[in-house]
Protein backbone atom coordinates (compact mmCIF):
# COMPACT_ATOMS: atom_id res chain seq x y z
CA UNK A 1 0.00 0.00 0.00
CA UNK A 2 1.68 3.42 -0.72
CA UNK A 3 1.95 5.91 1.97
CA UNK A 4 -1.00 8.61 2.19
CA UNK A 5 0.41 11.97 1.76
CA UNK A 6 -0.89 14.29 4.98
CA UNK A 7 -3.35 17.21 3.92
CA UNK A 8 -2.25 20.42 3.35
CA UNK A 9 -2.62 23.10 5.93
CA UNK A 10 -5.53 25.35 5.02
CA UNK A 11 -3.88 28.57 6.16
CA UNK A 12 -3.80 32.25 5.55
CA UNK A 13 -4.05 35.78 5.94
CA UNK A 14 -6.77 37.54 7.90
CA UNK A 15 -8.17 34.21 9.63
CA UNK A 16 -10.55 34.17 12.37
CA UNK A 17 -10.33 30.99 13.01
CA UNK A 18 -8.51 28.17 13.04
CA UNK A 19 -9.42 24.14 13.43
CA UNK A 20 -7.14 22.06 14.77
CA UNK A 21 -7.20 18.11 14.90
CA UNK A 22 -4.54 15.85 16.26
CA UNK A 23 -3.47 14.09 12.50
CA UNK A 24 -5.01 13.78 9.54
CA UNK A 25 -7.13 10.70 9.33
CA UNK A 26 -6.89 7.79 6.42
CA UNK A 27 -10.09 8.39 4.95
CA UNK A 28 -9.43 12.29 4.87
CA UNK A 29 -5.87 11.93 3.25
CA UNK A 30 -7.38 9.80 0.90
CA UNK A 31 -10.19 12.11 -0.38
CA UNK A 32 -8.03 15.50 0.34
CA UNK A 33 -10.19 17.14 2.73
CA UNK A 34 -10.20 17.99 6.46
CA UNK A 35 -12.79 15.93 8.69
CA UNK A 36 -13.87 13.87 5.63
CA UNK A 37 -14.69 10.32 6.84
CA UNK A 38 -18.81 10.04 6.68
CA UNK A 39 -18.88 8.97 10.66
CA UNK A 40 -17.45 12.26 11.68
CA UNK A 41 -19.94 14.55 12.78
CA UNK A 42 -17.49 18.29 12.18
CA UNK A 43 -19.64 19.43 9.38
CA UNK A 44 -22.93 18.57 10.57
CA UNK A 45 -21.99 20.43 13.54
CA UNK A 46 -20.61 23.41 12.55
CA UNK A 47 -23.11 23.76 9.21
CA UNK A 48 -25.48 24.16 12.03
CA UNK A 49 -23.51 26.53 14.07
CA UNK A 50 -23.84 30.50 13.74
CA UNK A 51 -20.07 30.38 12.27
CA UNK A 52 -21.07 29.56 8.71
CA UNK A 53 -24.13 31.58 6.57
CA UNK A 54 -24.66 28.46 4.60
CA UNK A 55 -24.04 24.80 5.10
CA UNK A 56 -20.80 22.89 4.24
CA UNK A 57 -18.99 20.14 3.99
CA UNK A 58 -15.36 18.64 3.56
CA UNK A 59 -15.42 19.54 -0.24
CA UNK A 60 -16.04 23.20 1.66
CA UNK A 61 -13.29 22.95 3.48
CA UNK A 62 -10.48 25.04 1.30
CA UNK A 63 -13.37 28.15 0.42
CA UNK A 64 -13.79 28.85 3.90
CA UNK A 65 -10.55 31.11 4.08
CA UNK A 66 -12.14 33.10 2.16
CA UNK A 67 -16.08 33.20 2.35
CA UNK A 68 -15.66 32.37 6.46
CA UNK A 69 -12.39 33.37 7.77
CA UNK A 70 -11.83 29.85 8.73
CA UNK A 71 -8.71 27.61 8.54
CA UNK A 72 -7.43 24.22 9.42
CA UNK A 73 -4.35 22.44 10.14
CA UNK A 74 -3.15 19.40 12.78
CA UNK A 75 -0.89 19.50 15.43
CA UNK A 76 0.82 15.91 13.77
CA UNK A 77 0.41 15.83 10.10
CA UNK A 78 1.03 11.89 9.82
CA UNK A 79 -1.61 10.54 8.51
CA UNK A 80 -3.29 7.72 10.26
CA UNK A 81 -6.06 6.79 11.28
CA UNK A 82 -6.45 6.12 15.01
CA UNK A 83 -5.22 9.43 16.97
CA UNK A 84 -4.87 7.27 19.82
CA UNK A 85 -1.39 5.79 17.74
CA UNK A 86 -0.55 9.35 18.23
CA UNK A 87 2.21 9.36 20.98
CA UNK A 88 2.27 12.65 23.84
CA UNK A 89 6.42 12.31 22.76
CA UNK A 90 5.14 12.58 19.09
CA UNK A 91 2.35 15.55 20.14
CA UNK A 92 5.04 17.14 21.66
CA UNK A 93 7.54 16.93 19.35
CA UNK A 94 5.27 18.56 16.94
CA UNK A 95 4.17 21.49 18.76
CA UNK A 96 7.37 23.80 17.75
CA UNK A 97 5.98 23.58 13.84
CA UNK A 98 2.31 24.25 14.50
CA UNK A 99 3.16 27.01 16.81
CA UNK A 100 5.02 28.26 13.78
CA UNK A 101 2.10 27.68 11.53
CA UNK A 102 -0.42 29.79 14.24
CA UNK A 103 2.00 32.45 14.66
CA UNK A 104 2.19 32.61 10.59
CA UNK A 105 -1.75 32.74 10.27
CA UNK A 106 -2.15 35.35 13.66
CA UNK A 107 -6.04 34.09 13.74
CA UNK A 108 -7.68 35.26 16.71
CA UNK A 109 -9.40 31.74 17.38
CA UNK A 110 -7.57 28.37 17.57
CA UNK A 111 -10.60 25.26 18.19
CA UNK A 112 -8.62 22.17 18.98
CA UNK A 113 -11.25 19.38 17.99
CA UNK A 114 -10.41 17.05 20.66
CA UNK A 115 -9.07 17.42 24.24
CA UNK A 116 -6.68 15.46 23.98
CA UNK A 117 -3.52 17.29 22.40
CA UNK A 118 -4.63 20.84 24.62
CA UNK A 119 -4.11 18.39 27.45
CA UNK A 120 -0.42 17.61 26.63
CA UNK A 121 0.66 20.24 25.38
CA UNK A 122 -1.10 22.76 28.37
CA UNK A 123 -0.67 20.07 31.15
CA UNK A 124 -2.86 20.76 34.39
CA UNK A 125 -4.56 23.67 32.50
CA UNK A 126 -7.87 22.28 31.75
CA UNK A 127 -9.69 20.53 34.11
CA UNK A 128 -11.82 17.54 32.62
CA UNK A 129 -15.37 18.26 31.05
CA UNK A 130 -14.06 22.05 30.43
CA UNK A 131 -14.74 23.02 27.37
CA UNK A 132 -14.55 26.10 25.08
CA UNK A 133 -12.08 29.08 26.18
CA UNK A 134 -9.19 28.01 27.95
CA UNK A 135 -7.48 30.73 30.22
CA UNK A 136 -4.22 30.50 28.39
CA UNK A 137 -3.56 31.84 24.46
CA UNK A 138 -2.00 30.46 22.09
CA UNK A 139 0.97 32.66 19.81
CA UNK A 140 -1.93 35.93 20.21
CA UNK A 141 -4.91 33.82 19.54
CA UNK A 142 -7.46 32.58 22.00
CA UNK A 143 -7.78 29.19 22.41
CA UNK A 144 -10.58 26.90 22.85
CA UNK A 145 -11.32 22.78 23.34
CA UNK A 146 -14.11 20.92 21.93
CA UNK A 147 -14.37 17.15 22.46
CA UNK A 148 -13.79 15.29 19.38
CA UNK A 149 -16.29 14.70 16.54
CA UNK A 150 -15.17 11.46 15.36
CA UNK A 151 -18.09 9.17 15.62
CA UNK A 152 -16.55 7.56 19.08
CA UNK A 153 -17.68 10.60 20.37
CA UNK A 154 -21.13 11.07 19.83
CA UNK A 155 -22.20 11.29 23.09
CA UNK A 156 -20.51 14.61 23.50
CA UNK A 157 -22.29 16.16 20.26
CA UNK A 158 -23.89 18.76 22.89
CA UNK A 159 -20.84 20.21 23.73
CA UNK A 160 -19.70 20.61 20.16
CA UNK A 161 -22.67 22.64 19.67
CA UNK A 162 -22.02 25.06 22.87
CA UNK A 163 -18.37 25.35 21.85
CA UNK A 164 -19.22 26.59 18.72
CA UNK A 165 -22.16 28.56 19.68
CA UNK A 166 -19.63 30.55 21.79
CA UNK A 167 -17.05 30.94 19.59
CA UNK A 168 -19.05 32.33 17.08
CA UNK A 169 -20.19 34.45 19.88
CA UNK A 170 -16.43 35.66 20.74
CA UNK A 171 -16.26 36.06 16.87
CA UNK A 172 -19.33 38.40 16.22
CA UNK A 173 -21.46 35.74 14.62
CA UNK A 174 -24.80 35.62 15.55
CA UNK A 175 -26.89 34.82 13.47
CA UNK A 176 -28.65 31.79 14.34
CA UNK A 177 -28.62 28.37 12.58
CA UNK A 178 -30.03 25.29 14.13
CA UNK A 179 -28.83 22.38 15.42
CA UNK A 180 -28.16 19.44 13.73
Amino acid sequence: MATLQTLPDLLGPDLDLVFVGINPGERSAELGHYYAHPGNGFWPALSASPLLAAPAGPEDDRSLAVTARIGFTDVVKRVITDSTEVSNDELRASESAFRSRIAATAPRAVCLTSSRAFDVLFPKVRSSGAWGRQPVAFEGASIWVMPSTSGRAVRHREHVHRVLAELATFLGRTQIRGVA
